[in-house]
């Protein structure tokens, strides 16, 4: 059975076998905390601070009650939604979907070509 049968979204690395249900949390891509910390450390930093910003800014955007102020409100979070969303498709996927090769013995024969 595959995961969009059962109603699980999986995680973007192909090599991880994590599901999530797709009710609770969408049927959009999604990375489980594993792959994630698995990462380097400049991409989680960035992400998470544009993730930070974004929900910062939807609370404002929940909050305010002036018409002026919630539509310049709405198009900052529409400015971090798209940053986070390019931060995903450009970064984060390419980084999991297809690492680096490890430094070390099997990169080295590579490498060289053995």
């Amino acid at each position: 059975m595959t995961a969009a049968r059962t109603g699980r979204t999986p995680c973007i690395n192909p090599r991880c076998r994590r599901t999530f249900d797709a009710a609770k949390y969408g049927s959009g891509e999604m990375i489980c905390g594993k792959c994630f910390r698995s990462l380097p450390q400049p991409i989680r930093d960035n992400h998470r601070r544009l993730w930070r910003h974004l929900q910062k800014w939807r609370r404002a955007e929940a909050r305010t009650t002036d018409e002026f102020k919630r539509s310049r409100v709405a198009s900052i979070v529409d400015a971090y939604s798209s940053q986070i969303n390019l931060h995903w498709d450009q970064v984060l996927r390419p980084a999991i979907v297809t690492p680096e090769r490890p430094v070390g013995l099997d990169g080295f024969l590579a490498e060289v070509g053995l």
